[in-house]
């Protein structure tokens, strides 16, 4: 295998990350170092990376059959397929973290490429402030340097040396500029509370933060190190949705060259503009984001399938004419037709084999009553922290609610308050006539894990008998010796299967689901989705995925702050919602809301809004005298007057730092105004 660098120029990083300019103008400079115009075409699209004929196998099992693919300047690529297809191994090698059998990885010159792997290895004895600072090392060393020259100009006379320290400042100072130097600090401390990082952790070691907190911080020092290609698997992994809405919002804007391995098919909607569909180790590409690919892998496979079913009728056609005129006058013709059916039986191609989820069955045994829940000025708290302020609701039989809310904003408690295993502080919960609930937990719950997945069936339904309960395991994939394998050894993706087939058999009619999703890959999840969008019962979903709720989901439950907030339609309402930075929650006869506590949220706003705008003015004010002094430190008669040098410098730096304190300010304000 080789992997080796294109004789062509490195792409200016300009403004990949954090939008401080144009795409144009990072082309512009990609195209000023290639000495080329910048115009429509392929010449725009140059490749960042090319590999051919990669193959990999472990053991007997081959994950990689000749993978090949391109990746090009601007391509935001989402890498799917089902558990173990390779996923991960694939973005190693393209890392070079691992190595193929065969193949070729074809990186452009001097590209920087930027990994993203699921268990990121960071120094456990750094703060979250020294790993994220690192990342800037280039862009520090290039500032130590332009603090040199400054300090050899204030001692070298006006001449010919002079002017070669200007020009070299110059040429310095410009690309500092292009690579975000000034505003390095700023756009780090963005990046850290974009993704849920507070100042109260920027000092902790790293050794000492949770698992989805170090998955950040490496995501964070990534982003800001902007490489020109950017590699990453399952991003969204240990996120809640406000980091994910973030992150989304920035790779949907990367003007490089982006890889991301993810099940998360909203945010592969909202990010990606290419798909590549891993499976039997080959790849099949699809332009487009995620919904574009099911609907070009949809048609692919109907029009297949006809074909299949035309060319089947066509031989079968040929045989019984052959069958027919074998011998008589017609033989030369039976003669010819038998060669063409030769011919269609060498070149038959099989239909594309779409990998099948688990047959999923949720069929409730009985019908329940129009209302199903009433819930009647429920509160809870932990301590000083209040989950939901007094809140009531009613559910109607069919309603598919789906339950959003930053981690730690009490979902799955709101769950268990519901089922009555968690006590509320106050209010009624009071369920419907005829109400049967299953209710489906993150973890085993229950389920024993000694048992073997058979046992486990044969427990929760012991009227079925082995070979019932085995055929129904296979429906679940589960086939041959895996169903006696023990509950506590199988993989994440196999209990949730497992907590599924559980769930089907005892067919309530009204389901409640914890994260049902966790674990599942995107055939899986794709399954779940149509089982549940079948189901006649009523469904309260807890989830992350935000796809499985904006097609599944006619009602959405925030839990926004200490209140629930009850908003009509899907996840793609909610969103709207939160974008019109509405004061007050809707309001019906099911869902009132204390009147005081609007009218409070309502002067907060005005007055953070005012605020806002009066940092946006001093921020504007200071960027223009910042402006203003960068401007005279580029003139050369300033270096005339050493003591005029220093006192220009002096301000510029005391400027700067106003101006950093003014970004710190409103980042802070508008993390406290965010909804």
């Amino acid at each position: 295998m080789q992997i080796r660098q294109q004789l062509t120029p490195r792409l200016v990083r300009g403004s990949v990350g954090h939008g401080l300019g144009e795409a144009e103008r990072a082309e512009d400079l990609w195209h000023e170092r290639l000495g080329t115009q910048r115009i429509e075409g392929e010449e725009r699209r140059v490749s960042l990376l090319t590999v051919t004929g990669l193959e990999k196998s472990f053991g007997a099992h081959r994950v990689l059959a000749g993978v090949s693919l391109r990746v090009a300047w601007g391509d935001r690529v989402g890498l799917v397929g089902p558990n173990g297809a390779g996923k991960s191994t694939l973005m190693e090698i393209l890392a070079g973290k691992q190595a193929p059998d065969a193949g070729n990885v074809v990186l452009a010159r001097g590209l920087r490429l930027g990994y993203l792997s699921q268990h990121p290895a960071l120094e456990p004895e750094r703060t979250v402030r020294q790993e994220v600072a690192s990342a800037f090392a280039e862009t520090d060393a290039l500032a130590s340097r332009l603090q040199d020259l400054e300090r050899a100009m204030t001692d070298v006379a006006q001449g010919a040396e002079m002017a070669e320290m200007l020009e070299s400042y110059g040429e310095l100072q410009a690309r500092f500029e292009r690579m975000g130097g000034y505003d390095r600090e700023h756009v780090a401390t963005a990046v850290l509370a974009g993704l849920g990082l507070g100042p109260e952790t920027w000092d902790q070691p790293v050794g000492e933060l949770s698992g989805g907190q170090t998955m950040r911080v490496a995501f964070a020092r990534l982003m800001l190190a902007e490489p020109d290609l950017l590699v990453c698997d399952e991003p969204t992994n240990h996120l809640d949705e406000e980091a994910t809405l973030w992150l989304e919002q920035r790779l949907a804007r990367w003007r490089g060259g982006l890889i991301l391995a993810s099940h998360d098919r909203y945010f592969l909607d909202r990010v990606c503009n290419l798909i590549l569909a891993l499976e039997d180790g080959c790849i099949e590409a699809y332009r487009g984001n995620y919904s574009a690919y099911v609907h070009q892998r949809e048609e692919r496979n109907a029009r297949a399938e006809e074909e299949a079913s035309a060319r089947m009728a066509e031989e079968e056609r040929l045989a019984d004419y052959i069958a027919r005129y074998r011998a008589g006058n017609r033989a030369r013709q039976a003669k010819s037709r038998a060669k063409r059916l030769e011919r269609l039986q060498a070149e038959r191609v099989d239909a594309p084999q779409t990998a099948r989820g688990p047959a999923l069955s949720l069929a409730p045994r009985s019908t329940s009553g129009r209302e199903v829940l009433r819930i009647d000025q429920l509160t809870k708290s932990f301590g000083q922290h209040v989950l939901f302020a007094p809140w009531s609701a009613m559910v109607r039989a069919g309603e598919r609610i789906g339950v959003v809310g930053r981690n730690g904003s009490g979902k799955t408690t709101l769950l268990r308050v519901l089922l009555g295993i968690e006590p509320a502080d106050g209010g009624l919960v009071r369920w419907g006539h005829g109400v049967e609930v299953s209710w489906l937990r993150q973890d085993i719950g229950g389920i024993d894990p000694d048992r073997s997945v058979l046992d486990t069936i044969l427990e929760a339904a012991p009227e079925l008998g082995a070979p019932a309960a085995r055929n129904l395991l296979g429906r679940y994939l589960f086939r041959g010796d895996a169903v006696f394998r023990r509950v506590g050894d199988l993989s994440g993706g196999e209990r949730s299967r497992l907590l599924l087939c559980v769930l089907g058999l005892e067919q309530g009619n009204v389901l409640l689901c914890d994260e049902p999703t966790n674990h599942l890959d995107i055939i899986s999840r794709e399954a779940l989705e149509a089982s549940l969008a079948a189901f006649t019962g009523t469904l309260v979903v807890v989830s992350h995925d935000r796809y499985l709720l904006d097609h599944l989901c006619t009602r959405i439950w925030w839990l926004a702050e200490d209140r629930v907030v009850d908003i009509p339609g899907s996840y793609a309402a909610y969103l709207r919602y939160r974008s019109e930075d509405k004061s007050e929650v809707p309001q019906d006869v099911d869902r009132p809301v204390p009147r005081p506590r609007i009218r409070q949220s309502v002067h907060r706003d005005r007055r953070l809004e005012n605020e806002r705008q009066s940092l946006e003015q001093a921020i504007a004010e200071r960027e223009a005298e910042v402006d203003d002094l960068k401007r005279r430190l580029s003139e050369p008669e300033l270096y005339g007057d050493r003591a005029e040098t220093q006192r220009v410098a002096d301000a510029y730096q005391e400027c700067r730092s106003l101006l950093d304190a003014l970004y710190e300010r409103w980042v802070a304000l508008s993390e406290r105004d965010d909804p």
